[in-house]
């Protein structure tokens, strides 16, 4: 008999324990994600952008036109999410031409670069640069 209230005692004990409070389990941080693509393409430039957006449970994908300066420099084309609550953002860029020039991205979280990549295409493929990332915090 005293094992069975022993084993009452614990099992009320472990049903009215809560877990919200406890400072050790992880919080659902809200990150600022910025995500720069430059290109060295001295001409007219468009890539194509395709993510996923988990918000809308639905791909986004669509043309982004980088802009000139009055030099003819490329300036740098910018996605920004400003509160992504997200873990991960899962997409790509290419440029929709034979172009050598290079194609670069920087994902930036809260400010701090997270992830550079690059790719320049050939005569035959196009330049395709990854922006599936996970954020770990």
């Amino acid at each position: 008999m005293k094992k069975f209230f022993l084993f009452l005692l614990l099992l009320g004990t472990i049903s009215c324990t809560t877990t919200s409070d406890n400072p050790d389990l992880p919080q659902n941080k809200i990150n600022n994600v910025e995500i720069v693509f430059t290109t060295t393409e001295p001409n007219t430039d468009e890539i194509m952008i395709t993510y996923y957006d988990i918000a809308k449970a639905d791909n986004v994908s669509g043309p982004h036109n980088f802009v000139y300066d009055n030099d003819g420099k490329p300036l740098p084309l910018v996605l920004k999410f400003d509160d992504y609550k997200y873990k991960f953002l899962d997409g790509e860029a290419f440029r929709n031409n034979f172009s050598t020039s290079e194609l670069r991205v920087q994902i930036y979280v809260n400010g701090e670069l997270i992830v550079e990549r690059f790719d320049r295409g050939t005569s035959t493929t196009f330049a395709t640069v990854d922006i599936s990332f996970r954020i770990l915090n």
